[in-house]
Formats: C-alpha cells, sequence, structure tokens
C-alpha cells in the first residue's frame, strides 16, 4: 500500500497593521523534505496601490528599495485580491495541498481572513479544508529548543533586551542554515521560502508535529524560565 505525500503550502504574508490590510502574498508548495514544486508571489493590488492604508505598513521603505525595482522587473505582480485567492485554491487542488503552513501562522491566517472581510468578500477563503501547521511553533518544539540553539543565541547577543532568547524566522533560519549573519528579507515570497527550509529542518528532527496548535507565545518554550511582559517577544513576525 502507498502512502500519500503530505503536500504543504507555507504562506507568508506582509501587512499594513496587526489586523489586516495584507499587501504582499508570497507561498511554496512543497513537502517535509523542503523540496519546493512552486512559488507565488503577488502584490494585493487594492491594499498597495492605497497611499493612505501604505504609509502604516510595516516595512514601508521596502515599497521604493525592494518593491519598485521588483514591479519594474516583472518579478511581482499587482493582482485582484480575487485573482489571488483564486489561484490559492487552484495550487491547492492541482498539488493536493494538505497543509496550510506559517511562521506565526495565527498572524498570516488572520490578516488574510480580516483582509478578505474588509475587502467586501464573505465565506471561507479555502475551498477545501486543511491542516494548519504553525512553524514557529514546530521549530521552538524541535530546533530552537536544542541545547547548541540556545548558547549559540546567547553567544550572539539573539536575546530581547530583558534577556530571553529570540526564536524568530531570521533567528531560526541562521541556525538551521548555519548562516549565523542571515538577515530576514521582510517580503512575502523571500520569508516563505526561508520558513520552507526551517519546517524541513524541523520535520528532519522526526519528532511529534504540532497540527492545529495556534500558540500565541511558542517562545515560552525555549525560554523555559521567561521574563515576562517582553514587548521584543510578543505581537506579529518579529518575535
Amino acid at each position: 500500500m502507498s502512502i500519500k505525500k503530505e503536500t504543504i503550502l507555507v504562506l507568508d504574508t506582509e501587512t499594513c497593521d496587526l489586523v489586516g490590510n495584507v499587501y504582499d502574498v508570497g507561498y511554496t508548495i512543497t513537502n517535509k523534505k523542503g523540496e519546493i514544486l512552486k512559488t507565488y508571489n503577488a502584490l494585493v493590488n487594492e491594499v498597495f496601490t492605497n497611499a493612505k492604508a501604505m504609509m502604516g505598513a510595516f516595512y514601508a521603505k521596502k515599497m521604493f528599495t525592494h518593491y519598485a525595482p521588483m514591479l519594474n522587473d516583472d518579478l511581482v505582480k499587482l493582482e485582484s485580491w480575487e485573482t489571488i485567492i483564486a489561484q490559492i485554491n487552484a495550487d491547492c487542488l492541482e498539488f493536493g495541498v494538505t497543509t496550510i503552513a506559517a511562521y506565526n501562522a495565527g498572524f498570516d491566517l488572520r490578516a488574510m481572513s480580516n483582509t478578505h472581510k474588509q475587502l467586501g468578500y464573505s465565506g471561507k477563503i479555502l475551498k477545501n479544508a486543511c491542516k494548519v501547521l504553525d512553524i514557529w511553533q514546530f521549530a521552538c518544539q524541535t530546533k530552537l529548543s536544542q541545547k547548541s540553539y540556545k548558547k549559540l543565541a546567547r553567544s550572539r547577543g539573539w536575546v530581547s533586551p530583558k534577556g530571553n532568547i529570540k526564536t524568530g524566522a531570521e533567528f531560526a533560519y541562521r541556525y538551521t542554515s548555519n548562516n549565523v549573519d542571515f538577515i530576514e528579507d521582510h517580503t512575502a515570497l523571500s520569508d516563505a521560502i526561508i520558513e520552507t527550509q526551517i519546517m524541513a529542518a524541523c520535520f528532519s528532527q522526526k519528532k511529534r508535529v504540532p497540527y492545529g496548535i495556534i500558540n500565541a507565545q511558542p517562545w515560552r518554550i525555549v525560554n523555559t524560565k521567561p521574563v515576562e511582559n517582553d514587548p521584543d517577544l510578543h505581537g506579529a513576525k518579529t518575535a
């Protein structure tokens, strides 16, 4: 009897705020080994062309340093929200996607849902049900709980001002790729690609996979004696 391989969509979004207003959507279609079958990236036309919304965007300066050159070189396209959602569903169907994964999945999935509503759409984004995997939770349970990571993090100063070890995607990728000087791009597809590799490193540990667990503070797993109320570890995508 053949065992069907798990196909995963690793999603990343860039947003204007903590509520919604997704302006950049990127994802990979991959497997547990991190072999990328397809990538997709689009800027949300309704949001990206809204100057008022974009003025408050996280990493807004990237409009000029990253996105303008990318648009000029046809490396990314402006697409309507409807087109982006249709593409996600088409790719899920074509590749038999069984799992949606993201680093801090609660943030990205909530942002997608809120943007869907803000732009006047109703109903679910995904036509077919998928498992959810928070790569941040997965990383904190596996790779980032290793003594070697904690030792490296402290030696390199990857700690918050209050002394908690950082567990964001940038630091997880530095450790799993052995590229300690890596700087996260904070554009959706670029981030989705590194998060795919982090996820693959976690799967390689052969540990329990935390499907369906959305934990707002997985960094506590790594910091066994965490300093409470640490603003550098709470919130969105940079913990």
